[in-house]
């Protein structure tokens, strides 16, 4: 609603209330219009108090009940079914591929009546389509070795170069002074 619709809405009201009252030409008429003022007041106050009321009992209610529901629906996942284990309703577990959930406190054998099944391994899918054999992979076919730095480099099928191998270290004596 907008604040001009609610302007016209109060216009409307106060003009009803206007109509209602009687012009004090005598005693009675007066007496009249206070009284009349009177109940309009009170069904006036009586209606923000309810509607203040029933706002909060609104809020309230939705406040719990969302509680509830989230307590209700709540699940903990407990790991792989152990036997002799004390489960509570909403526990998850796991068994064989599949997972149950439990559905009331003091959950017995799983599966079981006590458990639901949530979801279970299905069964292998149809085999798609073989596809195109790719191109062969990379393979050495010699080797550059280069004996004045003891370092060789591999040659490729394809005719690029591998990275080269430095093997000095594994020809130089070893220093056994340090140990």
């Amino acid at each position: 609603m907008t604040a001009v619709d609610s302007l016209a809405n109060r216009v409307e009201e106060l003009e009803q209330r206007a109509r209602r009252f009687k012009l004090a030409d005598s005693g009675a008429a007066g007496w009249e219009n206070y009284f009349q003022s009177l109940i309009l007041a009170e069904r006036d106050y009586w209606n923000e108090f309810l509607t203040a009321v029933v706002a909060s009992v609104e809020r309230d209610l939705r406040d719990e009940m969302k509680a509830m529901l989230d307590q209700a629906l709540a699940v903990r996942v407990r790991g792989t079914f152990q036997p002799g284990t004390k489960y509570e309703r909403g526990d998850v577990v796991a068994l064989d591929g599949a997972s149950f959930l439990a559905r009331k406190d003091g959950a017995d054998k799983c599966p079981g009546p006590d458990w639901q099944l949530m979801a279970m391994r299905g069964a292998r899918g149809v085999a798609g389509p073989q596809g195109e054999r790719g191109p062969s992979g990379r393979s050495i076919v010699g080797w550059i070795v280069d004996r004045s730095c003891y370092r060789v480099t591999p040659k490729m099928n394809d005719g690029t170069l591998g990275a080269a191998i430095e093997l000095r270290a594994l020809f130089e004596p070893e220093d056994n002074t340090a140990a």
